[in-house]
């Protein structure tokens, strides 16, 4: 395999924008099942097979290939929850366990869809939240903020009488469930008997919807 122009330096065509693309998707996968401490550079240049020097060229470190990998699909997770969430305005009724709904459902469906494009992304943030404490990620975990604030801002027009904190408060601990349900398979396996079409997981999920927001109505007022 050769990336090497005339002038000897790497070539930037489309050959070597190719090769960044297959280390990006590599790396997605890898962070997905491995989590972003349990892949290291080599595993990924095994699974794009490349060598580890075009890793190095392309992105330098580690935490530089996950920048990249989170910007890349970044805008269509984000894209995905807005339309999830016109979608519930449009249907008329649209209540605290809609507002929930359409935030969380998304996530389960792609993370349940081994064609979906952003399963393995969607798993790959979720273990990432549970590295969060590493200083060299929290400036990237940082820009899946823009997501949250969907669900932020929903829910402060629908309930502007819920104390600030008290909103955040409810907002983490539905997030901190989220991630638990995507980041491990078997419980979507579980809640959907292996069967994960959108009416089974809308049904099965009901109960943890209804949950969250009953829990953030008793907020009201507090």
């Amino acid at each position: 395999m050769t990336e090497m122009g005339t002038s000897g330096r790497y070539s930037t065509s489309t050959k070597g924008e190719a090769t960044r693309n297959r280390i990006l998707d590599a790396s997605e996968v890898l962070f997905a099942q491995s989590g972003y401490i349990g892949t290291s550079l080599r595993d990924i240049a095994r699974a794009a097979d490349v060598r580890m020097g075009l890793v190095h060229y392309h992105f330098g470190n580690k935490h530089l290939i996950l920048d990249a990998v989170l910007e890349r699909k970044l805008d269509l997770l984000r894209g995905t929850i807005a339309a999830s969430f016109a979608r519930a305005e449009a249907g008329g009724k649209f209540g605290l366990e809609e507002i929930v709904t359409a935030f969380i459902l998304p996530f389960l469906q792609a993370a349940s869809r081994l064609d979906d494009p952003l399963r393995n992304y969607m798993v790959m943030t979720s273990h990432l939240m549970s590295s969060y404490r590493l200083p060299e990620l929290r400036p990237i975990l940082a820009k899946l903020s823009v997501v949250s604030q969907i669900l932020i801002d929903r829910l402060r027009e629908y309930r502007p009488d819920i104390a600030e904190r008290e909103l955040l408060a409810g907002v983490y601990l539905i997030e901190a469930a989220l991630i638990f349900m995507v980041q491990d398979p078997g419980f979507l396996d579980d809640i959907s008997a292996g069967h994960h079409s959108v009416a089974r997981l809308e049904d099965m999920a009901a109960p943890a919807l209804r949950f969250f927001a009953s829990g953030l109505e008793s907020l009201k007022g507090t």
